[in-house]
């Protein structure tokens, strides 16, 4: 694998390593959600081409539909009797975090991320977030097993996603019928090219726009190429499998309760011929002429195929996906060196994540000092990076089985952070909650009457940021180090019977003995005790960080070493030491009696050191 420099010179990257840990810090703040110990040393050990070829060999420890349906198992087995425990949305983010914070195969929930923020579905949609939840669990999915091959297997798999029907409305889209005045729905069509693809503008191969005689940009499509690959989007329904082929068409197409196929939820939608178009169709310079018989993966090929292969694709989303792992700003030869090698390898995506990573533009000494480059680090990335720069635990990892659970049951290990999208009490951000299909900020976006505009530079993250979230942050920092984050949940403190509430405990107890099985679950259980205390889900561990307390220039680096990558300004190094020496921490008196004021007085200085970090535009800004 080639390196590009800035200068236009090519070196030959393919066994590159970082020189440094700070470099290796830098790469996996990209590659990554936070750099960690255990990253940094493979990295320095294996190299940058060689560590990106091993987490794409990295498959995740679960799916999140594997994920979703043992945490439905087990919140059943914890609310028995209520027929409305079933797992929701929010199982969904629980396998986000658990993924984001402790799985190996970091690279590829990064870039999943990425995904899903370039081509969003939300569950703030009430059916992704209420009736269907396993829908977005699928979708998420569909990403991660998208990443072993092209963007345009990428297109047909988002295409042919439930989640995203559902979410751009063209699940149980039907053909036109001009005699009553019905018409596809245009919606999928025209962000597929918006968003997914080529863009309202045509562009050059380094992401510049494309100009007309008069100077104007020309726009990529008109209004009649979306009434034309509207049509291409009709006749797509949720998958239905044998034990339903007896149940009509139309209402399986329509997603009638007599056909809803839990498989639907997850399966690729299916064509139904009878709801597809034959006319004629019209779009992006290509005619497929009318039918007398439907052909809906006929049309859905040619679609898809003159999308991937535009000449505006590469370079939109090469430099998108530039914008999401290294900076906003790339400079247009970079964005031509993605691009062309996304042409070159025909949109191969492990092939067009190596040509970003390791341009120079991304791992080149330059651009750390540049003004104009990196990217402000959005809510999310900055909650991930502060918790997998330390140690935490969570309340719900290492339960033992409840009596309710099945024979030889292990109760999964997972972390729940929660909705975290408030930016008042929050952190402003959560993933597959977007309010829009615009994402929570626009790759265009730059805040008016300010530095970024006066120099034409975009920084699409600051869309996030108001008067209410720059105080959420700061809270929310705050909360995670002194109280944890998540949902408060029941603590299995005795490591036996799980969480054994009250309601599991008169459940049992109400069974009839007389049933065999029943005595045998009363019998087991009586040797549970009941749980009452109730913890946030996780917190953070700094154990190891209140020792090196008593001296805040040791602190202070400690924590530039595990935030910023051990390079920090003077001006902040200055103003953190002098802030943690005002922090006084008591002596040990003669009566050795005050331990627990004098582990007090530390943990302020540790809470202290990492909250002015986190606000810091060191860790604000990654470069």
């Amino acid at each position: 694998m080639a390196i590009a420099s800035l200068s236009g010179c090519v070196t030959d990257g393919s066994g590159a390593k970082p020189e440094s840990r700070a470099e290796a810090w830098r790469f996996l703040t990209q590659a990554t959600f936070g750099a960690d110990e255990v990253n940094i040393d493979r990295l320095m050990t294996v190299g940058y081409e060689a560590w990106i070829d091993e987490q794409f060999s990295l498959h995740p420890a679960f799916t999140y539909r594997d994920f979703v349906t043992r945490r439905d198992a087990e919140i059943k087995a914890d609310h028995p009797g209520d027929a409305s425990a079933k797992a929701g949305a929010e199982q969904t983010l629980e396998a986000f975090f658990t993924r984001a914070l402790t799985d190996k195969a970091q690279l590829r929930a990064r870039l999943t991320f990425a995904l899903s923020e370039i081509m969003v579905v939300s569950c703030n949609d009430d059916i992704l977030g209420t009736v269907a939840p396993q829908m977005a669990a699928g979708y998420m999915d569909t990403l991660d097993a998208a990443l072993d091959g092209s963007y345009r297997d990428l297109l047909e798999a988002v295409a042919k996603s439930p989640a995203m029907g559902q979410y751009l409305t063209y699940r149980g889209n039907t053909k036109e019928v001009p005699s009553v005045g019905h018409f596809p729905d245009e919606n999928f069509a025209r962000e597929i090219m918006q968003l997914f693809s080529i863009g309202l503008n045509e562009l050059n191969i380094d992401g510049s726009k494309k100009l007309d005689g008069n100077g104007n940009p020309i726009e990529t499509y008109t209004s009649d190429d979306v009434k034309g690959l509207a049509k291409v989007f009709t006749g797509w329904g949720n998958y239905r499998g044998a034990a339903y082929s007896s149940v009509s068409e139309s209402s399986c197409f329509f997603w009638a309760k007599e056909c809803q196929d839990p498989e639907g939820f997850y399966q690729p939608m299916v064509a139904y011929p009878a709801y597809h178009s034959v006319s004629e169709k019209k779009f992006l310079g290509v005619t497929i002429p009318a039918q007398d018989t439907p052909s809906p993966q006929a049309d859905l090929t040619a679609a898809l195929n003159r999308l991937a292969t535009h000449p505006n694709t590469a370079p939109f989303i090469s430099k998108q996906l530039i914008q999401r792992l290294v900076t906003s700003n790339p400079t247009p030869d970079y964005v031509a060196r993605v691009a062309e090698r996304f042409t070159a390898t025909g949109g191969n995506l492990k092939e067009v994540v190596k040509a970003i990573l390791l341009d120079d533009e991304a791992r080149g000494p330059i651009t750390l000092v540049a003004p104009e480059h990196g990217k402000l680090r959005e809510p999310i990335l900055r909650l991930t990076a502060l918790l997998r720069a330390f140690k935490f635990t969570t309340t719900t990892a290492g339960l033992s089985a409840s009596p309710m659970d099945g024979v030889n049951t292990t109760r999964l290990d997972y972390v729940a952070v929660g909705n975290t999208s408030d930016p008042a009490t929050s952190w402003g951000q959560a993933p597959l909650y977007a309010p829009s299909v615009f994402n929570y900020f626009r790759p265009g976006y730059t805040p008016p009457q300010g530095a970024a505009a006066s120099k034409g530079m975009v920084v699409p993250e600051m869309q996030l940021v108001n008067e209410s979230s720059i105080t959420g942050y700061v809270n929310a920092v705050l909360d995670l180090l002194t109280n944890g984050i998540g949902p408060r949940v029941v603590a299995d403190l005795d490591g036996q019977c799980g969480a054994y509430t009250l309601d599991v405990q008169q459940y049992i107890q109400s069974l009839d003995p007389k049933v065999p099985a029943n005595k045998a679950l009363q019998d087991a259980a009586a040797k549970c005790k009941l749980e009452t205390l109730t913890q946030r889900s996780v917190a953070m561990q700094l154990i190891e960080q209140r020792a090196m307390a008593y001296d805040p220039a040791t602190l202070t680096q400690h924590i530039a070493d595990r935030l910023l990558g051990g390079s920090m300004t003077d001006k902040l190094r200055q103003a953190m030491t002098s802030t943690l020496g005002t922090l006084d921490v008591p002596a040990l008196n003669s009566q050795q009696s005050n331990g627990d004021a004098i582990n007090s007085a530390l943990d302020k200085r540790v809470w202290t050191a990492i909250l002015m970090v986190a606000v810091s535009p060191e860790f604000l800004v990654t470069k």
